[in-house]
Formats: structure tokens, sequence, C-alpha cells
């Protein structure tokens, strides 16, 4: 029964992002997977309940991959990779799945939207931590300001600099915004590992 529900989900998302959220109905999701709405209603009592669990479904994606590719990594290393992969979703991130959500489920867009800067900020602190106990951090660090001010400036600078990509490069601006940040982070053999292993590399 589960596989089914999941079927949905992954069914409904593909169409989603495809197509935009409006222009897919129960009926075609139904017909993709060749089931009644009944069976369907058995799993969504309506269209938001999808949308919600769709987005979830694709957060425990990103997670569940997040995790595997940090494994046995140091602060540095794993503080580039998300940095990386906020840019990877940025440039793949379905612009008319999106607008549908904020125009059509404005509650369930505020809803995911707290969600994930939540999950920046906490992953800023822990690698925040991370870097200071392994001696690449400085350890007079505010880190829940430092972690609140690195939240605001991937919400508000980052996604604005990105918006002008005519005028900066993707690349420039994730490169830019990686030297900014894990300069200000890093003490002496923070910059160190940087200069050695990084500069070149980002």
């Amino acid at each position: 029964m589960e596989t089914l529900k999941e079927n949905i989900i992954q069914t409904a998302g593909n169409q989603f992002q495809q197509m935009g959220i409006r222009n897919v109905s129960i009926d075609d999701v139904c017909a993709e997977l060749r089931i009644s709405k009944k069976t369907f209603y058995q799993y969504f009592s309506k269209k938001e309940d999808l949308v919600d669990a769709v987005i979830e479904h694709k957060r425990a994606l990103s997670q569940a991959k997040l995790q595997k590719n940090i494994k046995d990594k140091n602060a540095i290393e794993i503080f580039v990779y998300m940095i990386k992969e906020l840019k990877k979703s940025a440039e793949c991130t379905p612009v008319l799945f999106w607008h549908d959500v904020e125009k059509f489920y404005p509650a369930l867009f505020q809803k995911h939207n707290q969600i994930k800067q939540d999950n920046v900020r906490n992953i800023f602190e822990n690698n925040i931590k991370q870097g200071i106990a392994e001696g690449y951090y400085r350890e007079n660090l505010d880190i829940e300001l430092l972690s609140f001010f690195h939240t605001v400036q991937i919400r508000n600078t980052f996604e604005m600099m990105m918006q002008m990509q005519l005028k900066f490069s993707l690349k420039r601006i994730t490169d830019f915004f990686i030297d900014m940040i894990i300069r200000l982070v890093a003490n002496e053999k923070g910059l160190k590992y940087i200069e050695e292993n990084l500069t070149d590399k980002k």
C-alpha cells in the first residue's frame, strides 16, 4: 500500500515539475497511474495534501543525498559542498512549480520556506561547531548570530545576486560567497588548509 502512495507522490512530482501544479489535476495523476480517484483519496484528502507530500519527498531525497556526500568530510569541505549544492539547486529549481505553490498554496509555501531556512541555519550551526572542534574555525565565533547571518545571506544577498546572472555568472557568485564566508570563520590553520587544498578547486 505504501508503495502505491510513493508512486502517487513521485508521479505527481514529475508532472508538477514539467507542467506546473495548476495544470495537473488529480484526474491526470490517476490516469497516469491507472488508478481510480477513490483509490487516490485513500491516501490524500485533497490536492494540497499531495503537493505537501511532494515537497516533503523532495526534501527527504535532498537530505539523504547531503548526509551521504558529507560523510567523513571536514567542516571546510562540507561548507564548500553545501554552497555548491545551493548553486545546483538554483540552476535546477522548477520555477513554475514554486510559482504555483506560492500563488495557490501560500500557507504551504510559507511552511516549507521556513523549514528550508531552519535547515540551512541548523546545518550551518553544526558546521561551525565541527570546524571549531577540528581546529579549522576560530573559537571565539558567535555561533548563533553567525548562523542567522548566514541564513539571511542565503535568503537575500545570495538569491538576489543569482537573479542578476546576466551581469554575474552563477559560478562567480558561488565562488565569491564561499570565499567570503569561509575566510570569515576560518583561523590560521583553516586558511592554510584552504590555500593548500581548495584555492584552485572551488
